[in-house]
C-alpha cells in the first residue's frame, strides 16, 4: 500500500505542470525553430491596446495596435539587442523582455 501512495504522488509530480503560474500570465514566447519570433497573447482586457517595442537605450523601435489577442513580433531584421514590449491600454499596462541573440 505505502509504494502505491508513493507511485502516485511520484506520478502526480512528474505530470503536473512546473509552470501553472505561467497560465495566469497573459505572455507565451515561442521558442520553436524560429528564435526570432515573440508570440505575445493576451488577456481580452488588451484587445485595442497599443504594442510598443523598445532598444536597450530606450528608443521606440515600432509601436501598433492589438487587433487580436494574438500578436507575432517579428525580430529577424532587427540587430542583436535586449527589446522591451509594452502593452497598454488605458491604465493596465503588461511589459515583456526579449532578447536578440
Amino acid at each position: 500500500m505505502k509504494t502505491l501512495i508513493v507511485l502516485v504522488v511520484a506520478f502526480t509530480f512528474l505530470f503536473t505542470d512546473s509552470n501553472a503560474s505561467q497560465r495566469e500570465d497573459d505572455n507565451l514566447i515561442g521558442n520553436g525553430k524560429n528564435k526570432s519570433l515573440f508570440v505575445v497573447r493576451a488577456k481580452k482586457k488588451f484587445v485595442g491596446a497599443t504594442v510598443e517595442v523598445y532598444s536597450s537605450q530606450g528608443t521606440l523601435v515600432t509601436m501598433q495596435n492589438l487587433h487580436k489577442r494574438k500578436m507575432i513580433i517579428d525580430f529577424a531584421d532587427v540587430k542583436k539587442d535586449t527589446y522591451t514590449i509594452r502593452m497598454v491600454k488605458g491604465d493596465a499596462s503588461k511589459e515583456f523582455q526579449f532578447v536578440k541573440i
